[in-house]
């Protein structure tokens, strides 16, 4: 797992610290970015690629919501999120462990032998100093005595005394340093023992942090995948409910159409039926009329003609 700074993931995503820094405070609910103990911000290749896809959203002109909602996705698909959680959890649980192990580089033996070293330093020092003090006042002390006139005697004996005190001294600092030479020694030796198996558990640690993180990375790509693939099917559908939705638009328009002119042609029908039926009316009452004229001329011309003579009267005048 490689690890960046700010400016090491500003330089591979093309981008400046700042937009990383508005970015992580837009999505913090959802990009969470790992920090040291000083407070200093650092990037795994998951954290890249998240950035990455935010970027590339931002270049397809979405939204900060959108944004969101895509990252949510990615992070917690909807259909896969009951398959991963127990292997999530695990791998989680796994990842606090060797966290939890590595704090433990510095344990307090370590410190506490660490202060001991520290400490016998400063008290040597202390002591060595004093006697360098109190050798130079003694030899102040006897020039003053020297330019005072105090007998050559005197001068050998306190020499001598000098000399003997200056001997059993440093044999004595010989004696304590090389005392605590070996104490130091022995402590440096464990102190060794403990960084090398601290440093080795911490290897152990982090090869298993990396098989947990590599694990954890494939199923991120497995649920992108995923949700590339619907995010396809969901696109291709809405082409094909847009399209078959525009054909019932124009079918509905000619449908429409059809309907005003079929209300059109009915109309001129009624028209034509209405027009016909009138001169229907008007050739029956002027047939009427004229069979009205005709009987009564006939019964006119009954009324107007003479009786007619019998033939065999004739006879009888």
């Amino acid at each position: 797992m490689n690890i960046y700074s700010i400016y090491e993931a500003s330089q591979k995503l093309t981008t400046s610290p700042k937009t990383l820094k508005q970015w992580e405070n837009k999505f913090k609910e959802i990009l969470i970015i790992p920090r040291t103990k000083n407070g200093a911000r650092f990037y795994t290749d998951k954290e890249l690629s998240l950035l990455l896809e935010v970027k590339n959203l931002y270049k397809e002109k979405k939204n900060t919501t959108e944004v969101k909602k895509t990252l949510s996705m990615i992070l917690q698909p909807k259909e896969v999120k009951a398959e991963k959680q127990v292997e999530q959890a695990e791998g989680n649980a796994e990842l606090e462990t060797a966290a939890n192990e590595i704090q433990v580089i510095e344990p307090e033996e370590l410190v506490k032998k660490i202060d001991r070293i520290a400490e016998d330093g400063t008290q040597l020092q202390a002591l060595m100093s004093s006697l360098e003090a109190y050798k130079q006042d003694f030899l102040h002390e006897v020039k003053q005595e020297i330019r005072n006139g105090i007998k050559q005697e005197v001068l050998e004996s306190i020499t001598t005394e000098i000399q003997a005190g200056k001997s059993e001294t440093i044999e004595k600092l010989s004696t304590a340093f090389s005392e605590h030479q070996d104490a130091a020694k022995e402590d440096i030796e464990q102190i060794s023992e403990l960084v090398h198996t601290s440093t080795q558990k911490t290897t152990e640690d982090y090869t298993a942090i990396k098989h947990n993180i590599k694990k954890l990375s494939d199923l991120s790509k497995a649920e992108r995948k995923t949700y590339s693939k619907q995010w396809t099917a969901s696109t291709t559908s809405t082409k094909e409910i847009k399209s078959m939705v525009e054909h019932l638009s124009k079918s509905n328009t000619e449908i429409n159409k059809t309907v005003e002119q079929l209300h059109k042609n009915d109309r001129i029908l009624m028209e034509a039926l209405r027009m016909e039926r009138e001169q229907l009316n008007k050739e029956i009452k002027d047939r009427e009329k004229s069979f009205q004229e005709l009987v009564q001329s006939f019964r006119q011309t009954a009324v107007a003609e003479p009786p007619k003579k019998t033939w065999w009267k004739i006879w009888h005048k």
